[in-house]
């Protein structure tokens, strides 16, 4: 994502979504910590409890070669927020990329979810990558609907009954195949 994104929600709060920063790492951690239980095992697929500093690290130090990292911010009295984090990560292939999303819980059904993920697609897309896809948690419906409304395809996975896997072909992968 060359450029930052902004636009403002309907209460007039100025959102960005930009390229993630090794400054982030903190507030990374914040929203990954205030996330309620239940949706961080949704997002994790699995119970985390505490955030060690060596993988907040981790998470907010991307290789830009194999990850693409991009956050969504918020102003509020003068402060910025970080609300959202999609990412995503080349497999093995060199042609499609994993991909993850979690939004702080009192940013939902805004928009911000949808925003971020189409955004990534379009930074994935430029990268030359073919497939963005991901394993959401089958009684993950708010997630489900989500990557629906954003063009992803979901089949039930072929051995865990628990996973939906939901996959999206990108555009200009789309575009270099027509050509």
């Amino acid at each position: 994502m060359p450029h930052p994104e902004c636009w403002s929600l309907a209460d007039g709060t100025p959102l960005t979504l930009r390229a993630l920063r090794p400054s982030d790492a903190d507030a990374l951690g914040r929203l990954i910590d205030e996330l309620p239980t239940p949706d961080r095992r949704r997002r994790f697929h699995g119970a985390v409890n505490g955030v060690s500093t060596a993988w907040l690290s981790r998470l907010s130090s991307v290789d830009p070669a194999r990850e693409i990292a991009l956050v969504v911010t918020a102003r509020r009295r003068g402060e910025e927020l970080l609300v959202a984090d999609a990412r995503c990560a080349v497999d093995m292939t060199g042609q499609d990329a994993e991909f993850a999303l979690m939004v702080a819980g009192g940013w939902r059904r805004r928009g911000i979810g949808q925003r971020a993920l189409l955004g990534l697609a379009d930074a994935a897309a430029e990268r030359g990558l073919h497939w963005l896809y991901g394993s959401v948690l089958a009684d993950n419906l708010p997630m489900l609907g989500l990557v629906r409304r954003c063009g992803f395809l979901g089949t039930p996975h072929r051995s865990d009954r628990r996973l939906i896997v939901v996959e999206r072909r990108l555009q200009a992968a789309v575009t270099a195949a027509a050509a």
